[in-house]
């Protein structure tokens, strides 16, 4: 066979492979997204600090370290029930993107949309103290 058919071959394998992944990546994202949708609250946090954190995508693995957002704020729940009220304040780390990251400043009052301890969105804060 001539060089051009073994190119063509591995580029059409190489294509196929490519649609594969860019699919199942695609699923997972909206999979994601529905979590996201399904549980998203919006909550007014206090944030204490924030840090970047490189860290192994599976743990006792030989993976690259990938570099992840975290913030570290106070929450306050909020329980009824049965007419008896019960408030909590806790500090909570958070991840958070990039983007998200760069807005948060600390000693900060912040109303953010959490989903668990996922920030995916924060909205104006103020200056506390």
């Amino acid at each position: 066979m001539a060089w051009w058919m073994y190119t063509i071959i591995i580029l059409a394998v190489t294509g196929i492979i490519y649609f594969v992944l860019y699919r199942s990546m695609k699923k997972r994202q909206a999979e994601f997204e529905k979590m996201y949708r399904a549980h998203k609250e919006v909550r007014e946090i206090f944030v204490l600090h924030k840090k970047m954190v490189k860290q192994p995508i599976r743990p006792n693995l030989k993976f690259p370290k990938v570099k992840t957002y975290q913030v570290t704020a106070r929450v306050t729940f909020n329980q009824t029930t049965r007419g008896a009220s019960f408030t909590a304040q806790q500090n909570v780390t958070f991840m958070i993107d990039k983007k998200e990251y760069e807005k948060v400043q600390p000693n900060r009052k912040y109303k953010v949309e959490l989903s668990g301890n996922y920030i995916g969105k924060v909205f104006p804060g103020k200056k506390v103290g």
